[in-house]
């Protein structure tokens, strides 16, 4: 006797969502896709619900200059979502956005139709708001950062690592002031995290 297979969430996104990511010049399989922009690399994964019928699609963006939140090169190629430094979900709604189906072929399919429309309408528009060539965290100087006036796109982390990665990206510029004042402000509110405190004592020098 043959087995019938339950329908997978991948299929759908690999007829409906990859060919358009492919467009736009990203690349990848599965759930996880990645594409170069300038000196960045932007990342889009889709996230299943913990029990199902639901998904949600994270989208993360990383200097190349930098280590990942790990510490290692990061790998255009293979960094993974959780690996970025700044990251936030697709949403039209200023909440998460998840979009239900069932456990069918057909609503699965009709789910991620939904979810490119707003891909195309927001996730370009979000990545190159925080990662272009002069805009978000590559224009922010850390009087802007300390104030919260600046434009993230909606993309983050907690304040210290924010500070400790603008930071780093800085000096990767050669731009050591810069890079001192944005560690300064990480050291303000660094708390008890040792390691972070030496690198940020290090930057601060």
């Amino acid at each position: 006797m043959s087995e019938t297979t339950s329908p997978r969430l991948e299929t759908a996104i690999r007829a409906v969502l990859a060919p358009v990511l492919k467009e736009d010049g990203f690349s990848g399989s599965g759930r996880t896709f990645r594409r170069v922009s300038s000196s960045w690399v932007q990342v889009l994964n889709v996230q299943g619900a913990r029990d199902g019928g639901a998904f949600a699609i994270n989208l993360a963006i990383h200097p190349l200059a930098i280590p990942d939140v790990q510490g290692n090169t990061p790998d255009p190629k293979k960094i993974t979502e959780e690996l970025c430094e700044f990251r936030r979900r697709l949403s039209e709604t200023g909440t998460d956005q998840w979009w239900k189906h069932e456990l069918t072929e057909e609503s699965m399919l009709l789910a991620v139709q939904e979810a490119v429309v707003v891909y195309r309408r927001r996730g370009n528009e979000l990545l190159q708001r925080a990662s272009g060539p002069n805009s978000g965290f590559n224009a922010v100087l850390a009087a802007d950062f300390s104030a919260g006036a600046y434009d993230s796109a909606g993309f983050g982390s907690t304040e210290v690592r924010l500070a400790l990665a603008l930071a780093r990206l800085r000096k990767s510029e050669n731009k050591a002031e810069e890079a001192r004042a944005f560690a300064a402000h990480g050291l303000v509110h660094v708390g008890r995290a040792t390691l972070l405190r030496r690198e940020l004592e290090a930057l601060a020098a």
